[in-house]
């Protein structure tokens, strides 16, 4: 492996990422520079606004409220499942540097292991060991639901 090639990689990405944003920043100055774009973003906002307090009114209503609470339940569940999935699956790759797994029903599947390089800011800012976010600065499940 070599190390100077992951550093030129990496510097080359970062460069990219900042080109980007600039690029992003010019162009959202141009669009809010022009009034017909502006207008319509404007209108466009508000009847987004309109729309949620529709939905919510909706979604407040009984039997709704208790569909809305066994998704956020099955969300948790499902969350919960797929992270001891994943830290079973490195398992299996680690020992038998394997990336296939027979499922229940004796058919063969296929998986990836996925590396992902954090950002500078900090050893873990915000994140654990595995590079996710702290459950305390995560959106909540409420958040999702509320956003479906």
């Amino acid at each position: 492996m070599d190390v100077a090639m992951i550093q030129k990689r990496i510097q080359q990405l970062e460069l990219l990422e900042n080109e980007n944003r600039a690029c992003k920043e010019m162009l959202q100055s141009e669009l809010e520079n022009d009034p017909n774009y502006m207008e319509a973003y404007e209108e466009a906002k508000a009847s987004a606004q309109k729309k949620k307090r529709l939905k919510d009114e909706i979604l407040g209503r009984g039997p709704n409220q208790k569909l809305l609470l066994e998704i956020k339940e099955n969300l948790e569940e499902i969350a919960t499942l797929k992270e001891i999935l994943s830290a079973e699956l490195v398992q299996v790759y680690t020992e038998s540097n394997s990336d296939e797994i027979e499922d229940a029903d004796g058919e063969s599947r296929k998986f990836k292991v996925q590396v992902k390089l954090l950002p500078k800011r900090g050893k873990y800012q915000g994140r654990n060991s595995y590079g996710q976010y702290d459950k305390d600065d995560m959106i909540s499940t409420e958040d999702v639901v509320a956003g479906i």
